[in-house]
This record gives structure tokens, sequence and C-alpha cells, in this order.
């Protein structure tokens, strides 16, 4: 024994030669290590916890292999040998990772505030769906610390299309539910290993597999109840995710979802203001800026006029009338090549402008009158629509003026030919 005194100690008092093999030591230590030391060497003993280690290795915590017990020991130089006392520090231990882990999520949870405020920030330049998408992948991915990350909105036929980023299950799980899957996801989802993909789906397990994939999180995007998107992380390397992992999910989906909301909302009234509300067509407004984009000095302006359409409007109502318009639409829209101009120009009036010489713009303007012409499902045969049509050309630059006054002219042509008791083509002059 090292002192008869020293086994009443409720701390460690314990002797080892040069090599740190056990010489001889107290009851406690005995009693706590709970195998008899005398023989072995500390490295046998104890597991020394690198965190607590100083510079000099003379104050330094070790616990057993289970970690669950740990000693704090201070190391006094004996001849070949040393004399280690201490006492028992796993409630110190215990509270230091409780504070270490503290600290950890405190600097995580900053590094995270930061991430969404820059986030914020680039969110408002956005004008886009597809800028917004962008900045939502790379923020997603540097948030989570992700390999890839991808984002999906939905698009106007209601189903998802990728916007951003990458997918590395996008060959892996069938492209319908790819499409319309997560439109069913109602909160974040977290998936750290293949136990818990296979719980969460045996196809998700089978991608992550094949993929290489260890964990990925997937958060929707609310709009007013439904979901409008979705963004995904995928990680090529273990990953288990803190509490904080959701919470960060759920603000960045808000933040991205309220510029959606905006950036949508903005693009609804530019359109508004430039086309008609009942055919979808450019409207008269907007006109002469798509007619800019038509070389006036070859260009042929075909002006509409409906006949019959009042009688609709008297007898029916504006219902059946406002469907005659959009079907009137559809026809005029079927019978015209890519580049030419068509709107609404006002009540049962529309505008067709095209690149032409005269001959081949009578025979457009012919082949749009004989679809105007063709029965309407929705309407009796005492109710037929046909239409007044009139041309303006325009004969090289110096006599192609302005779309206005080319416009004009067609307007002219169409008063002729309704003069003439209609459904038929006029040219002006």
């Amino acid at each position: 024994m090292i002192e008869p005194d020293f086994d009443a100690l409720p701390v460690v008092v314990l002797r080892v030669d040069a090599d740190d093999r056990v010489i001889d030591s107290n009851a406690w230590f005995r009693g706590w290590i709970g195998v008899e030391p005398t023989g072995r060497t500390l490295d046998e003993l104890l597991v020394v916890v690198p965190d607590f280690l100083d510079e000099t290795n003379t104050v330094l915590m070790a616990s057993t292999a289970d970690r669950e017990r740990v000693l704090m020991l201070v190391r006094e130089r004996r001849g070949d040998g040393a004399l280690l006392t201490g006492i028992d520090a796993s409630d110190r231990y215990a509270s230091g990772k409780r504070l270490r882990r503290l600290h950890g999520l405190a600097d995580r949870t900053q590094t995270r505030l930061q991430l969404i405020m820059d986030a914020s920030i680039a969110f408002a330049t956005a004008t886009t769906e597809e800028r917004l998408s962008q900045i939502l992948a790379i923020t997603a991915a540097r948030a989570y610390q992700a390999e890839e990350s991808a984002v999906a909105l939905c698009g106007e036929d209601g189903v998802l299309h990728r916007t951003a980023g990458t997918n590395p299950f996008h060959d892996l799980i069938p492209e319908s539910l790819v499409s319309v899957a997560p439109m069913r996801l109602r909160e974040v989802v977290k998936i750290s290993g293949l136990v818990e993909a296979e719980q969460f789906s045996p196809l998700v397990a089978s991608a992550m597999r094949q993929a290489g994939v260890h964990a990925f999180l997937a958060a929707p995007l609310h709009l007013e109840e439904a979901v409008v998107g979705v963004f995904a992380c995928f990680f090529r390397h273990p990953r288990a995710f803190d509490d904080e992992a959701t919470p960060l999910a759920e603000a960045l989906a808000g933040q991205a979802t309220q510029k959606l909301a905006a950036v949508r909302l903005q693009r609804r009234l530019e359109h508004a203001a430039t086309h008609d509300e009942t055919t979808d067509l450019p409207n008269r407004r907007s006109l002469e800026d798509l007619a800019d984009l038509t070389d006036l000095s070859h260009a042929t302006v075909i002006f509409i006029d409906l006949d019959g359409f009042k009688a609709v409007n008297d007898q029916l109502g504006h219902e059946f009338g406002d469907e005659v318009l959009r079907e009137v639409a559809r026809r005029l829209q079927a019978n015209l090549r890519e580049g030419d101009v068509v709107a609404r120009y006002g009540g049962d009036e529309f505008v067709v402008i095209i690149t032409a010489d005269a001959h081949a713009a009578v025979e457009v303007a012919e082949r749009l009158r004989a679809a105007v012409e063709q029965d309407y499902t929705f309407l009796t045969e005492s109710l037929p629509i046909r239409a007044s049509i009139g041309i303006a050309h325009a004969r090289g630059s110096a006599d192609a003026g302005s779309v206005d006054q080319l416009i004009r002219l067609a307007d002219q042509a169409m008063y002729l030919a309704k003069s003439r008791g209609g459904n038929q083509v006029a040219s002006a002059g």
C-alpha cells in the first residue's frame, strides 16, 4: 500500500513507474476502476480525453473506455516514476460537454442567422423564378454543407419542375413520382442513413444506395396552404441533423415563398396590363410594342370584325359572347405562323400583323375568314359567326408609315367588306 491513510480518502492516489505501469494504488481508485490495477499500464486502464490535456501533460482528464466516468488527474514526477492524484470529474466533464455542445450550437445558429440575412438580401434582388431558385439552392447547400441541392417549383401545368440545382435521384426514381409526390409534402423531411430511408420509403433507400447519398433533407414551399415547390439538400457523407435543421429549413422556405409570391404577382400584373382578360391575347395597348418587332416595310395588317356577334350577346348573354371571343382567338392563333402578331383590338375586333406580300396576305386573310366561319358547337345555327376583314399592305419603306396608320387603313377596308355584305376580305386602296 502507498499509505494506510490514503485508503480512506475519496480521491485517486496511485504510483506508476517509468513505463506508466501501476505500482500501487489506494482503495478508492481500485473501487472506481473496478479491476485490480497493479501491474497494468495507465493506457490499459484509462482513456485520455484530448480536450482536457494541457501542454505540460501534468493535468489530464481520463476515463474508462465507455466514457461514462471521468477522472481529473495531476501527475507529479517521483524519481523514475510518478505519483498521480485526482478526483472524480464526471459531472464536470458532462457539464463541459453540454457547454461545448451549446457553444457549438450557438456558433452554428449565428452562422445560419447570417446566412438567412444574406439570403433575404439576395432574394430581394430576384426578379424571376429561375433566379430565386438559384439563390435558394446555393443558400441551402451552404447552410447545411451539402454536396448537392435542388429546387423545384410548381408550373402552370400543376406539376413540379426542377428550376435550379442538381438532383442525384433524377434517373433513379420514376419521373411521375419526382414531379408529383413532393406536392404532398407538408413538413420538413430529414433522412440520415439507409435505415431511416428504408422506414421512410424503400424506393428512396434504393435511390440513395445507387446514388451514393448518405442523407438528405427536403422542405416544402407553402403559399396560402398550397405546396408550390420544394427544395432539397443531398449529402454524400454521413450526416446527422441537429435541432436547428428544421427551423432553418422552414425559415429559408418562408423567405423564398414570400419572394416567389411577389414575383408571381408582379408577373400577373405585367401580363394583365398588356393582355386581354377574356382571350389572353395581347391587348390594344401592347399591340404597337409587338409591332415594333415586325419590319413594317413588308408588313400587312389584317383587321377582323365579327359579323353576328351582337346577336349572340343580345340573345344568349355576355357569357356566350365571351366564349365566342375565346374560340375566335384560338382559331386565329392556330392559323398563323410563329412570329405573326394577333391581338384583340377591342369589342369584337381583332388585329393581325404579318410579314407577307399582298398576294400571300390575301390568302392568309381568307384562311382566317374561313376559320372564323366554322360552326360553334355551343351556338345554334340561327346565330352564325362570320368575319368582315380588311387588309392594309405596306409596299416598301417609303409607304410603310406607322402601325397606327396601317391599322386605320385596314379598318377602313374592313368597313368596305362589311358594307358589301360581310363575310369577305377587302384590301385598302
